[in-house]
């Protein structure tokens, strides 16, 4: 009887797509805030399909799934704390301090109404970089004058989601130093006590902020999960299409939700390592580098500035312009900071 593939044989293959199924998912963020960056437009391709949640979103679960795939990996392989928040600080930190300061000391001064000596002698100019730079639970949204007449003042709407990434860092951290991350069942156990605590406790009185931040924090744990399992989880396209079918059935319950984050996971490893001779094909644009995190991080700002030079166009328009800008940026921050800054892992 032939065994069926798992996710640890594509880790033996040596090589994944993970690099270009981030910087899709990126791309789908742009995708996902240009109708409301620009103030108009035809709605979400995936809300007109009835799937639910819109582009943004599913690309910010996929991320998450990844990430905790990749990060409890990086835990298991070194099992050192020192090098593991190296590690992690390196990938994450030197990009977005980058790109906090340029928006605030760059950016905004190009697009502010206000006079430049009023500008940089505003308070809020130095809380947006000061706040951001802190990782903390509540960021700075505003610069003064920046983009204020525009449909949706933020200057970066997407950095929301990097402190959670950051939260789930500290707890794969805990969880490690403690042993519990490389014992199967006592991780399982841990996490469904969590679960059961979150749904008696912390439900009833959760805002959207922080349901969107558990739904985070259940989707990297999930893709923690598939890598301390990954010996016993199956990754195959029939096993998709499986969930995916049964996700389309369960549409009208309350079983769809979850039904349908278990086909984004099984769509991250499909796609990573279970494309077959396409997937080698695809593994070629690994050699470009790793645009996904500066395109994720420069795509708001960039689609704001196309609203500043050019004025609100259709929501397309807003998306292409956006990603062009954000993928010029996005090169540039992965050789001039983020690949130098990874050397520092190994010294």
């Amino acid at each position: 009887m032939r065994r069926f593939r798992t996710i640890a044989d594509g880790l033996a293959q040596g090589s994944d797509n993970f690099l270009l199924l981030r910087f899709l998912a990126a791309a789908a963020v742009i995708y996902g805030h240009s109708p409301s960056i620009n103030g108009s437009g035809p709605q979400d391709l995936f809300l007109r399909l009835n799937w639910g949640r819109y582009s943004g979103q599913i690309a910010v679960d996929l991320f998450f799934v990844i990430s905790g795939f990749l990060v409890s990996a990086s835990w298991l392989r070194r099992e050192h704390l020192i090098d593991f928040v190296r590690a992690r600080a390196l990938r994450i930190v030197p990009a977005y301090a980058v790109c906090v300061l340029a928006c605030a000391f760059a950016v905004g001064p190009i697009f502010t109404t206000l006079p430049l000596a009023e500008y940089f002698s505003d308070p809020q100019t130095w809380d947006y970089a000061l706040t951001n730079l802190h990782f903390g639970p509540h960021l700075a949204w505003l610069l003064p004058g920046v983009f204020a007449d525009h449909p949706v003042t933020i200057v970066n709407g997407s950095i929301w989601t990097l402190p959670v990434e950051v939260l789930m860092y500290v707890c794969v951290a805990l969880l490690g130093v403690v042993g519990i991350l490389a014992r199967r069942m006592w991780l399982m156990a841990v996490l469904a006590v969590g679960f059961v605590l979150v749904v008696v406790w912390v439900q009833p009185i959760v805002s959207a902020t922080l349901s969107d931040c558990l739904c985070m924090a259940a989707l990297f744990a999930l893709g923690g999960i598939c890598y301390v399992w990954r010996a016993r989880i199956p990754n195959s396209g029939a096993v998709l299409l499986v969930l995916v079918a049964l996700a389309w059935l369960a549409r009208s319950t309350p079983a769809y939700a979850y039904l349908f984050t278990l086909a984004e996971t099984a769509f991250v490893f499909w796609f990573a390592y279970g494309l077959g001779s396409t997937g080698s094909r695809l593994r070629g644009f690994n050699r470009f580098g790793d645009y996904s995190y500066g395109l994720y991080l420069w795509g708001y700002p960039a689609q704001q500035m196309v609203v500043a030079i050019a004025g609100p166009q259709s929501a397309f328009v807003n998306a292409v312009c956006g990603f062009a800008i954000a993928l010029l940026l996005a090169i540039a921050s992965w050789h001039i900071v983020e690949r130098p800054a990874l050397r520092w892992k190994t010294r």
